[in-house]
């Protein structure tokens, strides 16, 4: 979203937790006078609508769904055709459309699908570690478009260090 900001583009981020921050925004460089928040008040059906809605209007270089982590998600709460719709509507409008969840919910609909988790945080020092040496995620590819020569549904382990 900061990148998008920063070159001209417009975002949306419809924020389903209403946990966006941004202050943090600001300092990841997101620039907010390109910046539409919609905050849903944990309201599902109200941010899937607020996404389409936002997809299918010309103006929007990134639209963004932020569910977070809302105990209210249940696979069975979300149907797939509102997944699927919102895929649609991504593809017949520029928008690139970002879905964000504490699990797999889009399935077929999503064009990439990935998973991300925290590793155990490096510290150094002696006699006891007292300073952060790095810190590791996995970034874990389980769906991505098809390419050459390439299984799209095996999943791939992405090693990522900071």
């Amino acid at each position: 979203m900061a990148r998008a900001t920063a070159s001209g583009h417009h975002v949306a981020l419809v924020d389903g937790a209403d946990a966006f921050d941004p202050a943090s925004a600001v300092a990841a460089g997101a620039d907010l006078s390109r910046f539409l928040w919609v905050k849903c008040g944990g309201r599902l059906r109200t941010a899937f609508s607020a996404a389409d809605l936002l997809a299918r209007s010309p103006g929007f270089a990134l639209v963004a769904l932020d569910l977070g982590d809302l105990s209210l998600i249940r696979r069975e709460a979300i149907r797939p055709a509102l997944c699927l719709r919102l895929r649609i509507a991504a593809e017949q409008s520029d928008t690139i459309l970002v879905l964000r969840v504490p699990h797999r919910l889009a399935g077929s609909a999503a064009a990439l699908a990935v998973s991300v988790g925290r590793r155990e945080p490096c510290w150094i020092g002696r006699p006891h570690p007292t300073r952060l040496a790095g810190l590791t995620s996995e970034i874990q590819v389980l769906r991505a478009p098809a390419l050459s020569g390439q299984d799209r549904d095996q999943p791939r382990l992405i090693p990522w260090q900071l």
